[in-house]
């Protein structure tokens, strides 16, 4: 932008205006993912978030190229067309994301259209707004005693499994204290941004909690919040930042590549090359973006004014609002609850009773031939998952596997599965052959969960 609020960010070849910096966040998830991944899913459209069904054809485009046109727009021009055109393509790409669309992406997409419409001098506002909302929603929906108490808690689970991976085992009270260690760091980094002069601890413990996200697997996340970190911080009437960087720039750049590479591990512990490539350029960005908010101090001062007061109410109503749905029993997903232990069935600290007729989940069963054509359809391996014993389908994901099943000439036989008054496991709804179809909805609860709930979950 030519606003002078923005040239903090501008350099003298690529201008870091905060609109860039949050699709250039969605488009590190999206690159990072596919590095993981590969490119032969990219055209699968059996699981819709958004439930709008795009072709094949529409789907890989969208997927592959959406987010790189946004990004080139945004640095192209900054005019409030372009920003439009972006914007659209970042829901457009939304539109085409199967199964689950991250909590941190949904971030990233939300933090864009935010900085394409609002006026420059509030984007600060709107940064330390919604990190602000993030770290206390995850925070106060991990407060539930599966989280706190089980030994299904996420935070001993992930725990334990990384320490392993890098050869250590952690003892049981290590393990009885990281959910509520977790939750502390959480509420204290959130805290921090809220008492004004307290930003550069909170800034070092985010910096210290994200890189531990970042190198057990969520450097996304990781960079999403440290660029908002960066829009918040960094003082927008002071000289420019230069991309090139100073000393301390550079030493946070390799210090988080060395970092990246020695301490990253894959689900399973070993890395390939590729995973390794994936790991430094991860390291690298994150780095990058640590040593650019750590050398704009003094940082800036909470925004004022009727504007900024208008903002932090807004966006603090929509958060409060966000986290009620859940116990509400009206959406899981998209609610910063991520590695919260939460469910959509079971009993908690959020009893989730819903006001509504959701969630539906489903049983599917493999069908004893399974053409060729379906293959095509449908990701093999998620056809595995979906249909084993111990899963449940959501009813919206059922709908579209039942949908391209049956253009097929087959059938997974959805079954409506409910739990009856204290048992721990999801059980078939009335009799076979008399069936409840599955809806098309939004993906407002996971694609998959175990219907026991005596096995772990760790979304």
């Amino acid at each position: 932008m030519s606003l002078p609020s923005e040239a903090a960010f501008t350099g003298d070849t690529v201008s870091l205006t905060p609109f860039v910096l949050a699709v250039a966040g969605v488009l590190f998830h999206q690159v990072s993912r596919l590095w993981e991944q590969g490119l032969s899913g990219v055209a699968y459209h059996y699981a819709p978030v958004l439930v709008v069904r795009l072709p094949r054809w529409a789907t890989a485009v969208a997927q592959l190229l959406a987010l790189p046109a946004a990004l080139a727009l945004a640095l192209a021009s900054q005019s409030l067309a372009a920003r439009t055109v972006a914007v659209a393509l970042l829901v457009l790409w939304m539109v085409s994301t199967q199964r689950r669309l991250a909590d941190h992406a949904l971030l990233g997409v939300v933090a864009a259209a935010l900085f394409a419409f609002v006026p420059s001098e509030l984007h600060a506002a709107v940064a330390r707004d919604l990190l602000i909302g993030v770290y206390l929603s995850a925070a106060l929906l991990k407060m539930n005693e599966e989280y706190l108490a089980s030994e299904r808690s996420a935070g001993r689970v992930v725990t334990a499994h990384y320490l392993g991976l890098l050869g250590l085992e952690p003892s049981a009270r290590l393990l009885r204290l990281a959910p509520y260690g977790v939750i502390a760091v959480e509420l204290g980094v959130g805290a921090a941004l809220l008492a004004p002069g307290f930003e550069t601890w909170g800034l070092c413990v985010a910096i210290l909690m994200h890189g531990a996200f970042g190198v057990s697997g969520n450097f996304p996340f990781s960079v999403l919040a440290l660029a908002l970190w960066v829009i918040a911080l960094t003082p927008r009437d002071s000289a420019a930042i230069d991309p090139g960087g100073g000393p301390l720039l550079w030493a946070a750049v390799a210090g988080s590549a060395v970092l990246a590479l020695a301490l990253g591990r894959t689900a399973s512990g070993r890395r390939s090359v590729s995973y390794l490539g994936k790991d430094l350029f991860q390291g690298l960005v994150y780095g990058y973006l640590c040593g650019l908010v750590l050398s704009a101090q003094p940082f800036a001062a909470p925004p004022t004014g009727t504007g900024a007061l208008v903002t932090h109410l807004l966006l603090g109503g929509a958060f409060l609002l966000n986290v009620a749905l859940v116990p509400a029993g009206l959406k899981l997903e998209w609610s910063f609850a991520m590695f919260s232990s939460l469910r959509p069935f079971g009993r908690s600290w959020l009893e989730r009773r819903p006001l509504i007729d959701l969630p539906r989940y489903y049983s599917l069963t493999l069908p004893a031939r399974i053409p060729q054509t379906l293959l095509r359809e449908v990701e093999p391996r998620f056809i595995f998952l979906a249909t084993r014993d111990e899963n449940v389908v959501h009813e919206s994901v059922a709908f579209c596997l039942e949908e391209s099943a049956r253009k097929c000439r087959t059938s997974f036989t959805p079954r409506l599965m409910t739990f009856s008054e204290g048992a721990r496991e999801l059980a078939p709804v009335g009799a076979a052959g008399d069936e409840t179809p599955p809806r098309r909805r939004l993906l407002t609860y996971p694609a998959v969960v175990p219907k026991s709930l005596d096995r772990r979950y760790l979304a």
